[in-house]
């Protein structure tokens, strides 16, 4: 996450629902905002609590908006709604994202001989493109928004447009540029979800008490950030994991907020077989066990580069082709040894993989 959508993270207002103050519980506020483990939202009169919390803050208002309903058993599974998304807690205590945008009607097949428009991209999950303004948001919010799963829609009258994704829908128009559409808010209407307010609950923290707070708490973020990452532009959310992988030292790093969790060397692309992409990146796509052979970057079977390395472990794709992931043919690590990937022991690998998830952000610099 960049710091300018760290930024929108913490000032924006979301979609408006209305704001809504309702009476707090006595002894309702937390001492200290950003400690306590429910955040009361006196603009809808909802709370946010756990597991839930925490996957919340990592993407913020700009991804999911305000809560709309309190958390409720659904089938034997706790579900939230927010204005743009359902929060789904798992039996292993993670958090997951419902299939908002199926559940909405955007599901459809690819056409049969559908040529991609100039500069689109094809998401190989589902054969669907994604181009324009809907590809840069699909960029920066992949991890929340899933693969696209229909077309590019006209909407309405006029330019506005519309795609839907797994778990969501972006929508655009000159006017108000690209947004994410309130496909939490419809299937809770659809579905007769409550979302009546209900009274601060004891010990929570109010967002507005929360978000000062957090303003204040951004200025070390931005300091430690600056300096571990050789001022890259990326602005930690509070509590967020995050990874550096620091090219000059040949090291990975791994960070809960400003604290240092795990460090390890490790090897980097060589600049004869390709260096190593700097920039600011996510996880966008994790694999167990894989077979990585070098025609699917250019170099084809008998290519003096051509390589076929099979039972590669803990890959953690985050920029095209270039991951992290175990590496069990060399032990040089402390040096640049791979054509862009990071490079790992396996004790390391396997840290990254049970640590880190979909969305952690990956700082190479």
């Amino acid at each position: 996450m960049t710091s300018s959508s760290n930024r929108r993270y913490i000032l924006s207002t979301g979609a408006a629902a209305g704001a809504l103050w309702l009476p707090r519980a006595a002894g309702a506020q937390s001492a200290n905002p950003l400690a306590a483990e429910t955040v009361y939202f006196e603009e809808t009169g909802h709370s946010v609590s756990g597991a839930f919390l925490r996957f919340w803050r990592l993407y913020g208002l700009e991804a999911f908006g305000y809560p709309i309903s309190e958390a409720f058993d659904d089938g034997g599974v706790p579900n939230q709604y927010f204005q743009r998304a359902r929060f789904e807690l798992a039996p292993d205590g993670s958090v997951r994202l419902g299939l908002l945008g199926v559940e909405a009607g955007g599901a459809s097949p690819v056409p049969a001989g559908a040529v991609p428009a100039e500069g689109a991209v094809v998401v190989p999950d589902t054969g669907h493109a994604v181009a324009g303004a809907f590809l840069s948001g699909f960029r920066e919010w992949r991890a929340t928004l899933g693969p696209p799963i229909g077309p590019e829609l006209h909407a309405g009258s006029g330019d506005a447009y519309i795609q839907y994704f797994s778990h969501a829908r972006l929508e655009y128009d000159p006017l108000d540029g690209l947004r994410r559409g309130l496909v939490g808010q419809e299937i809770a209407l659809q579905r007769g979800v409550s979302t009546s307010p209900v009274t601060q609950p004891a010990g929570s923290a109010t967002w507005r008490d929360y978000l000062g707070a957090l303003v204040v708490d951004e200025a070390d973020r931005r300091a430690f950030s600056a300096r571990v990452t050789n001022n890259a532009p990326f602005l930690p959310a509070y509590g967020q994991k995050w990874v550096v992988v620091n090219l000059n030292q040949q090291r990975a790093y791994a960070y809960e907020h400003v604290r240092q969790v795990f460090t390890d060397l490790i090897s980097s692309g060589r600049i004869d077989k390709g260096l190593s992409t700097r920039g600011v990146f996510a996880i966008n796509r994790r694999i167990a066990n894989e077979t990585m052979d070098s025609a699917t970057i250019g170099y084809p079977v008998g290519h003096p580069k051509h390589y076929r390395l099979e039972n590669v472990l803990h890959t953690q794709y985050y920029y095209g082709g270039e991951a992290l992931h175990y590496a069990w043919w060399h032990s040089s690590f402390g040096q640049p040894m791979s054509y862009g990937c990071i490079n790992m022991r396996l004790t390391t690998a396997k840290f990254f993989w049970d640590w880190a998830s979909m969305g952690t952000p990956v700082v190479v610099a």
